[in-house]
């Protein structure tokens, strides 16, 4: 079930005690899917799929990508432990890539996370490749 579809902007600057995405604006096209009531008899590692596409304003969130999803996380009140974070690119769809996040330590109530880029795998192609079509 696709739970958000849309632009996920951001400004640059500092809301609250949050570190915004990026200290340059940007945004990103997201699709938000949770495959939990899909396979309602099967436990899901991850069970939220985020996959991001840069929208070409303002700056890239790759170099970052640890803030976007956190902030999106946040927003969106998800577990980033729960989440596969795809990096769709629409003119090379047969190159995406997963994120995957490592927990190195906590500041206070803030997570600092170690992200290591991966090939999508082919199982995990199949369960979005219909989502991706319309991106």
């Amino acid at each position: 079930m696709i739970i958000y579809e849309g632009i996920y902007k951001w400004n640059g600057k500092k809301k609250d005690e949050f570190q915004p995405v990026s200290w340059w604006a940007g945004s990103y096209h997201l699709k938000i899917i949770n495959l939990s009531s899909s396979f309602p008899n099967v436990y899901i590692i991850k069970p939220i799929i985020i996959i991001a596409t840069n929208t070409g304003e303002g700056v890239s969130a790759i170099n970052c990508i640890k803030n976007l999803a956190k902030n999106v996380c946040r927003d969106f009140r998800l577990d980033i432990s729960k989440v596969l974070w795809v990096e769709y690119y629409p003119q090379r769809p047969s190159n995406m890539e997963v994120a995957m996040f490592k927990t190195l330590s906590k500041v206070g109530s803030d997570i600092i996370y170690s992200v290591k880029w991966r090939p999508i795998m082919k199982n995990e192609f199949e369960l979005i490749k219909n989502y991706v079509s319309d991106m």
